[in-house]
């Protein structure tokens, strides 16, 4: 018997839960943006009696059901202080991936991070992904 697909929307919601799951988890207040403007979650922590954050940090989260990577320079670009959170595995055994900034991403990006899609356009993809990009 296959198992059913999950509705690609689902996985999406599921991955920015889980990161919000975790963080709360470690002690982290998180809040969602109203619209979506290329920022997920919202992330910061209260201290001891305190009514308000001093700063917030942007995160924006990528899921996959499966294995694979999506990046976008424009991301960080046009939101200063992005941390961008890839889940892979969202409906399994979920792994979480965190790119605190652009110099993160390129040098998970390793050798790709000279490519020409990198380069020319400021983006680069892989599905399916066998190596694990760690960064």
């Amino acid at each position: 018997m296959t198992e059913a697909r999950v509705n690609p929307a689902l996985i999406g919601k599921a991955g920015e839960l889980l990161v919000a799951a975790e963080l709360m988890r470690r002690g982290v207040e998180v809040a969602y943006p109203a619209s979506d403007v290329g920022v997920d979650l919202l992330a910061y922590r209260l201290e001891h009696g305190q009514k308000s954050a001093g700063y917030f940090v942007p995160i924006q989260v990528k899921s996959r059901s499966a294995s694979g990577y999506q990046f976008f320079r424009r991301w960080f670009d046009q939101v200063p202080g992005l941390v961008l959170v890839h889940v892979w595995f969202a409906a399994t055994t979920p792994e979480f991936y965190v790119f605190g900034n652009l110099a993160d991403v390129e040098a998970a990006l390793d050798t790709h991070a000279r490519s020409p899609s990198w380069l020319e356009q400021g983006n680069y993809s892989v599905t399916g992904a066998t190596e694990r990009t760690t960064a």
